[in-house]
């Protein structure tokens, strides 16, 4: 059995979906997903539900989606729902859950040359199919838990766009970083990388003007200055030597 959160929470037996039933479970089995192997409290799965409306009903309700939760997963007798002190604990190979797949294969692409890391990041990537539990209809469960692995996501994306770089792709990267980079208006790794790929596409006005963007909204809208991986880049395309 395979699980999936990086998109919609489903289950799959091989290319057949098992249905999982209403938003609550998926929910419930998202979060014990990302906790796996780890006790998770009924006391937070209740603030994660219901967050400042909790109904006196709310533990009864958790005990009943466990129930229904375990009537699924007899469909995968390997993956084992426990209850275990204050809360419940799910345990699943790892390998089978794509989200640990895919910090698996960030992390083994960190011991790679630079050709074989890009294919290994390149396929991490593939495993993202949209937003992480998209059809969680709880904020608190897709911003708390899922900001996080968008964190992750962008980070590899990063470090993918590092490694392309280094490979001389950087014409490529351009669409791609400026995309990101709007996304992100003041993340300065990753105007960074723009302003690099630009540059060494022989865009360099254009890498220029993204710089002057980026400093003039820290300035305009934190009060604060690029940091000195970015002024060195600026300083080095002023000079023509990076």
């Amino acid at each position: 059995m395979n699980f999936k959160v990086l998109g919609e929470v489903s289950m799959w037996k091989g290319h057949q979906v098992i249905p999982l039933g209403g938003p609550r479970i998926r929910a419930l089995l998202a979060v014990l997903l990302l906790e796996a192997d780890r006790v998770v409290s009924v006391d937070r799965i209740i603030r994660l539900f219901w967050e400042d409306d909790v109904p006196v009903t709310a533990r009864n309700a958790v005990q009943g989606l466990v129930a229904a939760l375990r009537r699924t997963l007899r469909a995968a007798p390997e993956v084992h729902l426990v209850t275990r002190g204050p809360g419940y604990l799910l345990q699943v190979d790892p390998d089978r859950v794509d989200v640990f797949r895919f910090r698996a294969e960030v992390e083994r692409a960190r011991t790679l040359p630079d050709r074989e890391a890009a294919v290994v990041l390149r396929d991490a990537l593939a495993l993202w199919r949209g937003a992480p539990m998209a059809d969680i209809p709880f904020e608190s469960v897709r911003v708390r838990l899922g900001g996080v692995l968008e964190q992750e996501l962008l980070a590899a994306r990063e470090m993918r766009a590092e490694v392309e770089l280094r490979l001389g792709r950087h014409r490529d990267l351009v669409p791609e970083l400026t995309r990101l980079a709007d996304e992100h208006p003041v993340r300065e790794s990753l105007h960074r990388l723009l302003i690099l790929a630009q540059h060494r596409s022989g865009c360099t006005a254009e890498a220029l003007e993204t710089y002057r963007r980026l400093s003039h909204r820290l300035v305009t809208e934190y009060g604060i200055t690029t940091g000195p991986a970015l002024r060195e880049l600026h300083e080095g395309m002023l000079r023509s030597c990076v």
